[in-house]
């Protein structure tokens, strides 16, 4: 036994030793913390143990596992929200969600006065860049302060990990000579799962899991492909690569099929995966850690000053060797469930072996013994569950105040209770709460899965009976399991037999029962504008935007609803709102370009249409490209016509392609190249011309040979 208790510290000094050689040896070969590249790359919606490194036993993920054991692999990193805009916000602000404020998706945005990680590295220096895949981490939530590109261009919901890795590369090769701070952000594995089809197993097809497995597989490949360009260009090792996954995915292990609602081990444990060749000797952590810890570990690893408001903690000490003696306490939360459908919030911490579940039916669970928590000891353990409560309550107390970073307990007064109430806390023990008529997500789950299938049955125009009435026995005799989805699929259905009158009046219903959902208010404003209330459109709009002014969609709304009145001033002012938030929003800006040229402010017109021109729906639109190429023609530059005209007769050359683009040649005193053009429409494309444009032809050939 002395032997042993010798042995470990010195396991422990020569671990620190080396570190230390590690970053000496970088400064002498020019590659110090100093002039360090930091590249993380996210991977949104990716458990830990999908990936193999971690244990799975089939899944095909060589590049990750490659970094996996070359570098440092951190066994029990825990995600503290299972959303990915607070979970993001959290790895570059060193706070939890009730620090820094971002709690949901979309109804939140970070706010400018919250200090970042891309922030503090601009302010060391450092080129910062990003590359987003997906809507809910676009500019407008806050995330892009302090980068100097926030590529976050795409007209979708989300793009795949291949189109990533093109904005990657594209930047990467411009850039790689720059000490750089790059986010990488993959979002495949986010449901519905939709790998590209050597992916998918044959016979697997309609296997969720198996699907999901292949988006991860497919972003391996492009991981790879990122670490070969780092290797190529002689920068890997100049460069610090960090790996983490925002959270994880439920398939059914707790009757939930993606995530969101619950904060079980499938929710929040992630990868964590830090590397460099010359700095890290490989070496696999299983003391547990945090996404909070992630900024503060990175400014520590560069000498950096860690901000006091910071609520993570630098686990360096770790990655040099250095133990330590018990297990880090997290918090984590789930208010989803609330602000979607009125079940209660979850609020919860692990310390040591336990994990506590603070729910009208409180969750008690021993991880050590029982990894899977399928267990819930929190009646066998009553008196040890209380302590955990009380301790949560400090917790977020501590968590939720801003600059405070110290830990010290205090007693509850009045005040404190309400603030917890406010915050979406709540006990299992106090009597203060709202338990008692907030449904239990446990429950509440249950009924949404149901919900689920209703849908999908709608949608094919199945069972809408019977299904009618299961959803009007929830109003009536269950009315604690009310949810907005339970209003919309009436509605759904009240539209699939053409009773509008009824699906408007089960709309106003939910909304008069869930005033607070913007999103199903916005529903009832939609169907409004369908029905031509265009009074009261605006008003559902103006109640929404005064709730969340982030709600892009709402002020397209207003704009269409203007624009049916001519009301020039306010169609464009609430237009404008919209593209100020989503400034990349091309449907938002086709329609806005063409309400423009309606109210005949062609110069401001020609501005929108010209932005779009490297958009991916617009490039390889040839109706649309010629469409802002005539535009240009009459208000614009011919400059920029004859370039869009060059592109339109190699995207797609027919002759009145060729005629429009050898005219604007000639507008531009080109006569030669226009000559040699409009012969190429003549002569190889004169199908493609009316008998009109044939003889103007013909009459301009003869005028631009006379004129050179």
């Amino acid at each position: 036994m002395k032997n042993k208790k010798i042995v470990i510290p010195i396991i422990a000094v020569m671990a620190a030793v080396f570190f230390l050689l590690s970053l000496q040896a970088c400064k002498e070969r020019g590659t110090g913390v100093n002039d360090l590249n930091i590249l993380l790359i996210t991977l949104d919606t990716t458990r830990a143990d999908h990936i193999g490194a971690y244990g799975h036993g089939t899944i095909k993920t060589p590049h990750i596992d490659d970094l996996c054991n070359k570098g440092v692999m951190f066994q029990n990193c825990y995600s503290p929200v299972p959303l990915t805009l607070p979970s993001h916000c959290s790895m570059f602000t060193g706070k939890y969600p009730i620090g820094h404020g971002v709690r949901n998706n979309s109804s939140f945005r970070l706010i400018s006065d919250e200090c970042n990680l891309a922030e503090l590295l601009k302010k060391r220096g450092y080129h910062t860049h990003a590359v987003i895949a997906a809507f809910v981490l676009i500019a407008k939530f806050g995330l892009n302060q302090g980068f100097d590109i926030y590529d976050d261009t795409f007209s979708t919901a989300e793009i795949p990990a291949d189109e990533v890795y093109k904005k990657f590369k594209s930047w990467f090769d411009a850039n790689l000579n720059k000490i750089f701070f790059s986010w990488v952000h993959f979002y495949d594995p986010h449901d519905p799962y939709e790998p590209p089809a050597e992916y998918v197993e044959k016979g697997s097809e309609n296997d969720d899991l198996k699907r999901y497995s292949g988006e991860i597989e497919f972003v391996d490949k492009h991981v790879g492909k990122i670490i070969e360009d780092l290797k190529s260009s002689g920068i890997l090792s100049k460069t610090l690569v960090i790996i983490a996954g925002d959270h994880g995915e439920g398939f059914g292990e707790h009757n939930e099929y993606g995530h969101s609602i619950f904060c079980y081990e499938e929710d929040l444990k992630v990868p964590l995966i830090f590397y460099n060749e010359t700095m890290f000797k490989e070496k696999s952590i299983g003391k547990r850690v945090n996404l909070v810890d992630l900024m503060p570990t990175v400014l520590d690893l560069l000498g950096m000053q860690i901000p006091g408001e910071v609520q993570g903690r630098s686990f360096l000490p770790m990655m040099k060797g250095k133990e330590e003696a018990e297990e880090r306490t997290f918090y984590f939360e789930s208010i989803y469930g609330n602000e979607e459908f009125n079940w209660a919030p979850i609020t919860g911490m692990i310390t040591g072996d336990y994990k506590y579940i603070s729910l009208p039916e409180p969750e008690f669970y021993n991880l050590k013994s029982d990894k899977g928590e399928r267990k819930n000891i929190f009646r066998e353990k009553f008196n040890m569950a209380r302590k955990y409560d009380e301790k949560l309550k400090e917790l977020i107390l501590t968590y939720s105040t801003p600059g405070s970073s110290e830990k010290s307990k205090r007693d509850l007064t009045e005040k404190d209770i309400r603030r917890l109430e406010s915050l979406g806390y709540i006990s299992a023990f106090s009597n203060k709460s709202k338990q008692d008529i907030q449904v239990d997500p446990k429950k509440g789950v249950v009924v949404y899965n149901i919900l689920k299938s209703f849908s999908e049955q709608i949608k094919k125009g199945e069972n809408l009976d019977r299904i009618e009435d299961e959803l009007k026995k929830i109003l009536e005799e269950t009315p604690e399991l009310k949810t907005p989805l339970v209003f919309t699929l009436l509605h759904d259905i009240y539209k699939e037999r053409q009773d509008l009158t009824a699906a408007l009046k089960i709309l106003k219903e939910g909304v008069q029962e869930f005033p607070g959902v913007y999103r199903f208010r916005y529903r009832l404003a939609a169907f409004l504008y369908q029905l031509k209330r265009y009074d009261e459109v605006i008003e559902q709009g103006r109640i929404i935007l005064k709730e969340n002014p982030l709600y892009a969609r709402a002020y397209v709304l207003l704009g269409n609803v203007y624009n049916q009145g001519n009301n020039s001033e306010e169609t464009v002012k609430n237009f404008r709102e919209a593209l100020d938030l989503e400034p990349d929003n091309v449907p938002v800006k086709m329609k806005y370009a063409g309400i423009l040229v309606d109210y005949r402010r062609f110069i401001e017109a020609v501005e929108v249409y010209n932005s779009m021109l490297d958009a991916t729906e617009v490039a390889n639109n040839h109706n649309f490209l010629f469409k802002i190429a005539m535009i240009n023609t009459r208000y614009g530059t011919m400059e920029m016509a004859e370039r869009i005209l060059y592109r339109l007769t190699h995207l797609k050359p027919s002759g009145k392609y060729f005629f429009y683009y050898a005219i604007a040649l000639a507008k531009n005193r080109k006569f030669r190249e226009a000559i040699k053009q409009m012969e190429k429409a003549l002569n190889e494309y004169s199908r493609d011309l009316t008998p009109d444009q044939q003889q103007q032809a013909h009459n301009a050939l003869g005028m631009w040979k006379r004129s050179r």
